[in-house]
């Protein structure tokens, strides 16, 4: 690890899995007019002299925005950093483990982690299995390596994985970038919603969702405006924990009634009260 101090001009940012959050590099940029330290950049030094930015794209547009032609960086060794899918993991663990991920980041980061993954350790083939199979098997391939304690700390599991892609490769690129700051961006359902749209409807969506002035909140409204049909009616929240209650195991059941014994014992005195006095 070397840490120096580096001309902003000399780092190619490249193309990032992250949209860029303008209120984050603002807030970034007050932080250090405030005379506060952030963070090194990672970069890696090119044989040409130039850098090429590892992690740290925010800070570095705050530095930029806070008036610095300057920034701290920690320069990796090149022979770590050759190629583009060591760089891209790198970026990848380092938002995965940062808070502030919003589920359409959490989604990209883990898509294309596996994708890397599955470059460098391909699967062998079997017959001709359906896409939908291929697809679960092949998230439950990545999901396996990690250990049980990585996995429960970056949020990976064979489920998470596998809406990750669905998420990932089913939104366009450049409707991700536009919705990166919106409320949906960290809604798994309105984010899968919006994949199993078509690309020209997504885009009608999200202009509709970035409008303030359509009242459009969610992507089953904006749905309901381009078809001109009413909107479904939403569940109640006590439905939609009815219905995941529904499908959990006898013991994840069990589980449940005794983080909720209180709750559950107030209830069954209240009913009990309710038929004495019928």
């Amino acid at each position: 690890m070397t840490i120096k101090t580096i001309e902003i001009a000399k780092i190619d940012v490249g193309q990032r899995l992250r949209a860029r959050r303008q209120d984050w590099v603002e807030t970034f940029a007050e932080q250090i007019a405030g005379g506060e330290e952030l963070p090194p950049i990672e970069v890696v030094e090119r044989a040409d002299g130039r850098f090429a930015l590892i992690t740290g794209e925010h800070r570095m547009a705050a530095h930029l925005k806070a008036g610095r032609a300057e920034i701290v960086a920690d320069v990796k060794d090149p022979s770590a950093f050759a190629d583009e899918a060591a760089c891209r993991l790198r970026e990848i663990k380092e938002n995965l483990c940062r808070a502030g991920l919003t589920e359409l980041d959490r989604a990209v980061a883990i898509a294309t982690w596996k994708a890397i993954y599955e470059a460098g350790n391909p699967t062998p083939k079997r017959g001709r299995p359906k896409t939908d199979e291929m697809f679960a098997e092949s998230a439950k391939i990545f999901s396996s390596r990690f250990s049980t304690s990585s996995a429960r700390a970056l949020g990976i599991s064979e489920r998470s994985t596998y809406v990750a892609v669905e998420i990932a490769s089913g939104i366009a690129e450049d409707i991700r970038a536009a919705i990166a700051a919106h409320p949906i961006a960290d809604h798994q359902a309105e984010l899968l919603a919006l994949a199993h749209q078509t690309a020209a409807r997504q885009a009608k969506i999200a202009k509709l969702l970035l409008d303030p002035k359509s009242g459009v909140h969610s992507v089953a409204d904006a749905i309901a405006a381009i078809d001109k049909t009413p909107a479904a009616d939403k569940a109640a929240a006590w439905e939609k924990l009815s219905s995941r209650f529904a499908r959990l195991k006898e013991s994840q059941q069990h589980a449940f009634f005794e983080a909720h014994h209180d709750a559950i014992e107030l209830w069954l005195a209240k009913r009990g009260k309710g038929k004495t006095r019928r």
